[in-house]
């Protein structure tokens, strides 16, 4: 999901904001326990959540959902 990609509220119909995660600049890092490997796991991706602010509801989207495959 990029910065241009508007999400509507599945609650209330109104506009949600992406956000990131303030301890990780991208968001943060989900791994495909399939994928891992000692020394690397490629079956990962970056989530980060959109809020609705008018109701509170929020939602985690996958930057590279394509990569856990």
């Amino acid at each position: 999901m990029d910065n241009s990609e508007k999400r509507t509220c599945l609650k209330c119909g109104s506009e949600m904001t992406k956000c990131y995660v303030a301890e990780g600049f991208r968001g943060l890092l989900v791994k495909n326990p399939e994928g891992d490997r000692i020394l690397s796991n490629k079956k990962n991706t970056n989530i980060n959540p959109v809020i609705c602010t008018h109701c509170g509801f929020a939602e985690w989207y996958a930057d590279e959902p394509e990569n856990l495959i």
